[in-house]
């Protein structure tokens, strides 16, 4: 029997799964966090911090205000998570650590010409890098000087001038180290065996078609509704080249059935075969909290799924110089009733412990629809906000349409 939905059943249906159905937990808890992480599988890092990093964000709007530090304490302090090219460069639960080792194992066919011709002329780099870490423990990009007589390195070079960062880069991209912790926002690698002493290639490693299934299934667990067409972007690598290959969606979504862990449906609206996490069906899944995204939210990451599904246009306009940009350096999509209804433009000044609003956009079929229980919703929200970035206030500077700041500022001060 195939699922015929509509739609807004079949956002509900993501909603549920992406862990932003219903309010957030009353009393957060690192249990709970670790369950959310589990369950949407990937939690993308950023360096942007005009408010909290992205990583953060995202599990703010999963569980509201809670202690940042319980990340680092699940990734570092109980090797719950690691690091690596799971969709950019994100944390992953570590039980997917085998299909992320594959493609670990599989690089050197990955690689760019460009990238296999700088290891065969700089071999002596890496094995000096390998060695530096097994004598010294974990390391950061600055525990090695840079060669004598180099220049002087671009504020915006990437690696810099030492070619110790780009062999760090690779060898954690080869599986040789893994990130052991970050310290604010520095990565500190090691030796992969010393880091996660539990794996072994010949005892754990899966087969090929094993690291797809469980992907796959990972995959569709955390969306709970895809077509062939979503599957390949949720798990990415930094060359956007993903665990499940685009060429192979179709055959994966019919896998997904045959393992019995989906049953097959149709969106009304959008021409594609769909299937949806069997354990969704039949399940009553509440309207969604109102929150605030992160652009690098699972939910919405993927362009064409956040279109398709929401009608919505997702802009990061952070690398956009400043005269172009429609919406702001980084706009948060704002999440209420199941829509996605706008993006506010923020900033938290930290020593003046105040949060600007710096522009408030609503999508235009929704100007009208903005009653006084919205601006409630978002302004409970957005104190929460507020509490967790550390600001004791929040000033509205500009919005479209331009009575919204007005309606907002009132429904804060109420």
């Amino acid at each position: 029997m195939t699922l015929e939905l509509s739609i807004k059943q079949a956002r509900r249906l993501m909603l549920g799964a992406q862990r932003l159905a219903g309010p957030a937990p009353k009393r957060p808890t690192r249990k709970r966090m670790l369950d959310t992480i589990q369950q949407i599988g990937v939690l993308q890092i950023d360096s942007i911090s005009v408010v909290e990093r992205s990583h953060h964000l995202v599990l703010w709007s999963r569980l509201g205000n809670h202690p940042t530090e319980w990340l680092h304490e699940l990734y570092y302090e109980e090797r719950a998570l690691f690091e690596y090219w799971s969709h950019a460069c994100a944390f992953t639960p570590i039980e997917l650590y085998g299909p992320f080792r594959r493609r670990m194992l599989n690089h050197e066919r990955l690689r760019s010409k460009r990238a296999t011709e700088w290891i065969e002329e700089n071999q002596d780099v890496l094995d000096h890098v390998v060695e530096f870490v097994r004598e010294h423990g974990a390391v950061s990009a600055r525990s090695f000087d840079p060669p004598e007589g180099a220049e002087k390195a671009e504020a915006w070079a990437w690696y810099g001038n030492k070619p110790t960062n780009l062999a760090l880069d690779i060898l954690w991209t080869n599986g040789t180290l893994m990130i052991d912790r970050r310290e604010g926002f520095q990565r500190f690698y090691d030796l992969a065996e010393r880091v996660h002493p539990e794996w072994n290639d010949a005892a754990h490693l899966p087969t090929e078609d094993e690291a797809l299934d469980l992907i796959a299934t990972r995959t569709l667990r955390a969306l709970g509704v895809a077509t062939a067409a979503w599957l390949p972007d949720y798990y990415r690598s930094n060359s956007a080249s993903g665990l499940i290959p685009r060429r192979r969606a179709g055959e994966v979504l019919q896998r997904l059935i045959e393992l019995d862990v989906a049953v097959p449906a149709r969106i009304r609206g959008i021409d594609a075969d769909a299937v949806v996490w069997k354990e969704l069906v039949g399940r009553r899944i509440p309207l969604s909290r109102t929150t605030l995204l992160s652009p690098f939210d699972s939910l919405i990451w993927d362009r064409q799924r956040a279109a398709e599904l929401f009608d919505f246009d997702i802009k990061l306009e952070a690398y956009t110089p400043k005269n172009k940009r429609q919406y702001g350096y980084f706009s948060l999509p704002i999440l209420y009733r199941d829509e996605l209804v706008g993006r506010l433009d923020s900033k938290v000044h930290r020593k003046e412990r105040l949060l600007t609003i710096n522009s408030l956009h609503l999508e235009p079929e929704f100007i009208g629809k903005d009653d006084e229980r919205f601006y409630a919703s978002l302004a409970a929200t957005l104190d929460d906000f507020m509490a967790f970035n550390g600001a004791d206030e929040t000033r509205v500077e500009w919005s479209n349409p331009p009575e919204a700041a007005g309606k907002l500022e009132a429904a804060l001060r109420d």
